[in-house]
């Protein structure tokens, strides 16, 4: 029996563009890294947060180890609404900086890495 609850990227994105809910949104996102890669992304994720969480409507951002398997990194982050969110993936976001627009996205593939949509959710009583 097929999990129902698999979302995939491109149903993410569509749901995105098309929602009209308004507030805040979280999700959270597997990344499977090869292992030969898994130092390499530890680096870059560690420097490349700081400039997310400095992204205005930023409330939440952050890469996470698994704990059974350490080539498995969780992104856990949440927006103050899915339009900011779409400009954080957009190729406006971060501008002057070495993330600037798809950079990270171009570093992350780079490294193997394969981001899996886990859970999409609606962030009740958000602020930063």
């Amino acid at each position: 029996m097929a999990n129902e609850n698999i979302i995939t990227f491109e149903e993410t994105m569509a749901w995105f563009q098309s929602t009209e809910h308004k507030g805040a949104i979280g999700l959270t996102v597997k990344f499977p890294i090869p292992e030969a890669n898994v130092q390499a992304f530890i680096e870059f994720y560690k420097d490349y947060t700081p400039y997310v969480l400095d992204e205005d409507g930023c409330l939440q951002f952050g890469f996470h180890q698994d704990w059974k398997d350490p080539s498995v990194f969780w992104l856990v982050e949440s927006w103050a609404s899915t339009s900011i969110l779409l400009e954080h993936l957009g190729p406006n976001s971060r501008k002057g900086t070495k993330y600037e627009g798809e950079a990270p996205l171009k570093i992350m593939a780079e490294l193997g890495a394969k981001p899996e949509p886990a859970a999409l959710y609606l962030v009740e009583n958000a602020s930063k």
